[in-house]
This record gives C-alpha cells, structure tokens and sequence, in this order.
C-alpha cells in the first residue's frame, strides 16, 4: 500500500493552527439541491487533508475552526464553508 506523508504544522496556543497550501492548489465548493460537493485537484486534496489533521493535535481546542470562502482560499464562486473540531465524547 502506498504511503502519503504530509507534515503538518506545529500548534501553539499563542500562534494557533496555521495553514498551509500545496503550490496549484484548487478547491471548490458548492451546495446543489441541499447536497454539498467539495471538489479539489491532488494539491487541494492534501492541503485539506493537513488542515483536518491539524485539528487533532494535542492542545487544539474543541470548537476550533476553519472558515474557507472564495475569498480565502476556495475558487471564485465557492459557497462558504467551516471545517470544525467537535467536542469529544467521553
């Protein structure tokens, strides 16, 4: 089975989570019909990837989040979406 690696970067109270995007990046959303499509190339794929697994490291609190929009990193006309760390349940 192949193996992906991906560094994610470093979390710190005082910085937070920070983003980082694969050069050629592309990511789309849209709502159709009540469905949600999130299409992405192999860069945007991986640079998703490593912002989901930046929410679980240790230290990052529940709620934590992400807003992407066409204006943030998402391609023109892109709906608005949060990617958020839920409470753990115990």
């Amino acid at each position: 089975m192949p193996k992906l690696i991906l560094d994610v970067p470093d979390y710190t109270p005082g910085d937070g989570l920070k983003a980082r995007w694969d050069d050629g990046f592309q990511i789309a959303v849209r709502v159709e019909e009540g469905e949600v499509y999130l299409q992405a190339n192999n860069a945007g794929l991986r640079s998703l990837a490593r912002l989901l697994l930046g929410l679980t490291l240790e230290g990052v609190q529940d709620a934590h989040h992400w807003h992407l929009d066409d204006l943030n990193s998402l391609e023109e006309g892109s709906a608005p979406f949060t990617i958020m760390k839920l409470t753990e349940q115990k």
